[in-house]
């Protein structure tokens, strides 16, 4: 069962990615009597992805005996199904695929993501031996992908209405565009390197071993610079870590985020030298046609439906868990701050919109900063800050 569940994964990848290239190929191309077939196969391979990957789930369930849902790898996994799900919905209200071009991408990408992790079957610890781990971590991904169609149609909005006069709202569309290049230079490396084999075992300082699956360009205090071989013709590590920054993997962290960085730099300089126009200017040509009022209603309907989830599966049934796993319906735990950050921004967002009457760019911009926060809750997080969510 587990075999045929990593076949069903792969098959449900596959198909999200070429229904990716075709709404994206589709928008691009911008040809009217073109547009229909195009859609229509779009959705379809989406659609199939979607059942496909239903399937693997269900099966790895049968097969491990327990919710494919403890781990980043299942957990992630089941948050790009729970993205193209959202989309599928909406798009069967509003008919508009043109969506599909920004969000399905995104799925796409939270799902390479998740296969960034190790994908064998992990025994449960203690502490997630409870049918609350169904309800929390279902919830609060089915929330997020909620969000994350929401954000998809909030971008299109910006893009949409956007004005060279606002220079900072200018400055932080090409931003948003620039972080999403370094999450994907981030997956594309990671990938890569698992997929070639790559790992470097380093001693810690603090007498442990930290396995590096990049290069390790920054190493841990105590590891001489150029001690570690070589990578390309770079000696490894060019430097060490700084000392004030603390914890087991804090150089493994610093080094994932400076490759990152470095990988998504070459991807915008690749992609400006292409289209020779900043990346937000590339972008608003192919929203152009597209009604803005429309999209505002598509990023409310969107956070409408994964608020309540979230608020559930995020905040709720995760502090009922806590406090019969850890004894405390609360710690602080990064984890825990970062949903409830995540949770304010987007409560916030409902008050503005419906009580202040908030729509068009402002409640686009919030929604837009809300998804950022919910990324760094998820990537970031486990990245840079370890806490006792640690095993997810």
């Amino acid at each position: 069962m587990l075999t045929l569940s990593r076949t069903l994964f792969l098959v449900a990848f596959v198909a999200y990615v070429v229904s990716a290239v075709l709404f994206v190929y589709r928008l691009v191309r911008r040809r009217a009597r073109d547009s229909r077939p195009l859609a229509t196969w779009a959705n379809g391979f989406l659609g199939a992805g979607l059942v496909a990957q239903a399937a693997g789930i269900v099966t790895r369930w049968v097969g491990s005996g327990q919710a494919p849902l403890s781990n980043m790898y299942e957990y992630m996994s089941f948050t790009g199904w729970s993205v193209m799900l959202f989309y599928l919905l909406l798009n069967a209200w509003y008919r508009l695929p043109a969506l599909g071009a920004f969000v399905a991408p995104v799925g796409v990408i939270v799902i390479a993501y998740a296969s960034v992790f190790p994908t064998d079957v992990q025994p449960l610890v203690p502490a997630l031996q409870s049918y609350w781990l169904v309800l929390h971590v279902s919830f609060a991904a089915l929330g997020e992908g909620a969000f994350a169609v929401s954000f998809g149609a909030a971008l299109m909005y910006l893009l949409r209405t956007r004005s060279e006069e606002e220079r900072a709202g200018e400055r932080a569309l090409e931003a948003i565009l620039f972080c999403g290049l370094v999450l994907v230079a981030f997956i594309a490396l990671a990938l890569g390197m698992k997929l070639a084999g790559y790992r470097v075992p380093v001693a810690g300082p603090f007498g442990d071993v930290v396995e590096y699956g990049l290069p390790p360009f920054a190493g841990p205090q105590g590891v001489a610079p150029g001690s570690l071989g070589t990578f390309l013709g770079v000696p490894l590590p060019l430097f060490q870590t700084p000392a004030w920054m603390a914890g087991a993997n804090a150089a493994r962290k610093l080094n994932t985020l400076l490759i990152s960085l470095a990988g998504g730099l070459v991807l915008y300089g690749v992609l400006r030298l292409a289209l020779r126009v900043p990346l937000r200017v590339a972008a608003a040509r192919t929203v152009a046609t597209l009604d803005p009022a429309i999209l505002d209603e598509i990023s409310y309907r969107g956070v409408a439906v994964g608020f309540p989830l979230f608020t559930l599966g995020g905040l709720v049934f995760a502090m009922i868990w806590a406090q019969k796993a850890w004894g405390s319906y609360w710690s602080w735990d990064p984890k825990e701050t970062w949903a409830l950050i995540s949770w304010l921004f987007y409560s916030g967002y409902l008050h503005m919109r419906i009580v202040r009457g908030w729509e068009g760019r402002k409640a686009a911009w919030v929604n837009a900063l809300g998804f950022v926060v919910i990324l760094f809750t998820l990537v970031g997080v486990n990245l840079l800050i370890s806490g006792l969510h640690a095993y997810v």
